[in-house]
């Protein structure tokens, strides 16, 4: 009869216990800290409010909440599985949720705008991005990636002693490692099905979809009704634009048939080409009209020039897309006539996640480029921010001039930016070397933030703007910015070349207060001064509020210049519905401003959807009308 060993047994029920115990304790360890990281997401989401926090998981959106610390479960766990320790998963958790957290406050702060899964492709950009951060904020992380990498450090040196004492590593090892490489498959499985969110049949998209209540046109209210991780989900890559419903090569054919008849029709009365006439765009980094803020209060008018110009050019002001941010949205709308409007919640930044992966895209660009022009980029910083490099070239731009090949580099006082006065005189010398006439766009950086401390002696000050010394610095920027205009424009003038200068601020600075914001309403928050400037013409014809897509159609008027069907359309469209963003629409001859479609006259509508057609058409659809010569005369 065989004889038990009693010490062998028990020692292999003591794995077992030991193996279920660790197991337990790892669940547990990574559900407390998944419950703490999807807290601290809502805390950092809502500006460190606690009590907002605490609504949303206790009172408002319970199994929302729950599901989100379902996948940072997941997460942890799959983290953990790599690493092969609880506590340093714990660790590298920890500052995940930091750092997204952090610099989800900071744009909500900066932009009033969630952080979205897009802006991960900005990460080369980060030290640029950093320059924006309170160096408090930036010194506090410093301090605690410090004590994460000393905590790190320690755990793996106690790790390492503990595991030298232990009997039967290799028994150990192999179980540790079968359930570590079981527990990576499932939650790379699981993770990788939830980044399908948008997709048809997503089983986590149903669930949340049973508590969720999703708003396309506001992601700031999409992450404040969904929390952070539903609003992350539902941003993760779809299409630039949803199939319209009776999109077809037929119906493109239709609306292209029926714009160029009516570009024949406008064409009648205006004899002249294009491509005689200089076309020079200046967006001009956050330019706006402080006077034009109800509750704020300047010492004087840091932009006379550009109000007196008023009287003797076209003026009005552009809806930006933005506040606080979104340059390069703000650029893709006046460079394209493609509206941010119609585009996907999760096509946040069209330059990065569209344009930079196409070919070519038909833009005001490339049409201009067929006539002849020269075409010209400059913005006087590095190229890699939104994948200027890729994205200037699939818009047809020849050459690209930035701050490593620029000639005037000067900047003013102590503000690290190349001044509009040093773009201005770029944008001269070019045109002294093209024979053929120029198209140019400028992307201004003077104006950029962060304001404090670039002048140490302003001549002016501001009350009720929530920061008094970035406004007395920002409003010293728009004073060079209208003095750097205006010696600009002089010199424009006594060119003998016809030349047509579009100017326009992209966004409204950051620095205004909350109680702004509520006072101004969000339509005056997303306005900024547009002047279109002639040499050749005298035109002083007010033009509202309007969007980007529409500057070309001002141009070619003032030149008397022939239409493509493409600017036949937007003249239509122009004509009922001046300017539109999601949630903002101004519609000729209302006083109301309507924040969504349904709200706006079926006629409208109606001319909304042939535009959506075609913004499909060449964003994600088939691209019939590019063959069709829809964007050529």
């Amino acid at each position: 009869m065989k004889k038990i060993n009693k010490h062998k047994t028990n020692r292999s029920v003591y794995k077992e216990s030991s193996i279920f115990i660790n197991s337990l304790k790892t669940v547990l360890v990574g559900l407390s800290t998944a419950f703490i990281g999807n807290f601290l997401l809502q805390l950092f989401q809502n500006h460190y409010s606690f009590s907002l926090a605490v609504n949303f998981i206790f009172l408002w959106h319970t199994e929302l909440f729950l599901l989100g610390v379902f996948l940072l479960f997941l997460l942890y766990l799959w983290i953990a599985a790599v690493i092969g320790s609880r506590w340093l998963s714990v660790l590298v958790m920890t500052v995940i949720i930091i750092a997204i957290g952090v610099a989800t406050q900071q744009k909500m702060a900066l932009r009033g705008e969630p952080l979205y899964p897009s802006d991960f492709l900005l990460i080369n950009d980060l030290p640029f991005l950093i320059q924006m951060v309170d160096s408090k904020l930036i010194l506090a992380v410093i301090i605690f990636l410090i004590g994460v990498v000393s905590l790190s450090i320690y755990i793996l040196i106690k790790k390492k002693k503990n595991s030298s004492k232990r009997l039967d590593k290799s028994v150990e090892k192999k179980l540790s490692w079968l359930t570590r490489g079981s527990t990576f498959i499932i939650t790379s499985s699981i993770l990788f099905y939830s980044m399908g969110f948008s997709q048809p049949g997503n089983v986590l998209r149903y669930a949340y979809d049973r508590y969720a209540h999703w708003i396309p046109y506001s992601q700031q209210m999409n992450y404040y009704n969904n929390g952070f991780i539903g609003g992350f989900l539902y941003n993760i890559g779809v299409d630039a634009m949803e199939k319209p419903a009776d999109y077809s090569k037929n119906q493109i054919i239709d609306i292209v048939q029926k714009y160029e008849e009516k570009a024949s029709e406008i064409n009648e009365t205006r004899p002249a080409v294009i491509n005689d006439v200089n076309i020079i765009y200046v967006m001009n980094e956050s330019f706006s009209d402080p006077l034009a803020l109800d509750g704020v209060t300047v010492s004087e008018d840091p932009i006379p020039t550009i109000r007196s110009l008023k009287e003797r050019a076209v003026s009005g002001n552009i809806l930006s897309q933005g506040y606080g941010g979104g340059t390069a949205n703000i650029e893709f709308e006046a460079l394209t006539g493609l509206s941010m409007e119609p585009m996907s919640a999760s096509l946040t930044t069209p330059y990065t996640q569209l344009v930079s992966r196409m070919s070519e895209l038909s833009s005001v660009v490339s049409y201009l480029k067929q006539q002849g022009y020269a075409t010209t980029a400059i913005h006087p910083y590095n190229t890699t921010m939104y994948k200027r490099n890729e994205v200037y070239q699939n818009l047809g731009f020849t050459t690209f001039l930035n701050e490593t090949n620029m000639t005037f580099l000067d900047r003013k006082d102590q503000n690290p930016y190349i001044s509009d006065e040093s773009a201005y005189q770029e944008i001269l010398k070019k045109m002294q070397t093209t024979e053929e006439s120029d198209f140019i766009h400028l992307v201004t950086m003077q104006n950029h933030m962060v304001y404090s401390g670039k002048y140490p002696n302003t001549d002016f000050s501001a009350q009720g703007t929530g920061n008094a010394e970035e406004a007395a610095n920002y409003l010293q920027d728009l004073a060079y910015s209208d003095e750097a205009l205006d010696g600009f424009l002089t010199t424009i003038e006594q060119l003998p070349e016809k030349t047509v200068v579009v100017f326009w601020g992209d966004h409204l600075p950051s620095f205004f207060s909350e109680t702004n914001v509520q006072t101004n309403g969000s339509l005056k928050m997303h306005q900024t001064p547009l002047l279109i400037y002639s040499n050749f013409t005298e035109n002083n014809d007010t033009v509202g509020t309007i969007s980007p897509i529409y500057f070309m159609n001002h141009i070619l008027e003032i030149a008397n210049a022939q239409v493509t069907p493409f600017y036949a359309l937007l003249m239509e469209l122009e004509e009922a519905l001046p300017a539109f963003e999601k949630g903002l629409y101004i519609e000729r001859d209302t006083k109301a401003v309507s924040e969504k479609r349904g709200e706006l006259s079926k006629e409208t509508q109606e001319l909304l959807k042939v535009y959506d057609a075609i913004q499909y058409d060449v964003t994600v659809g088939e691209n019939y009308s590019k063959a069709l010569n829809f964007f050529e005369d």
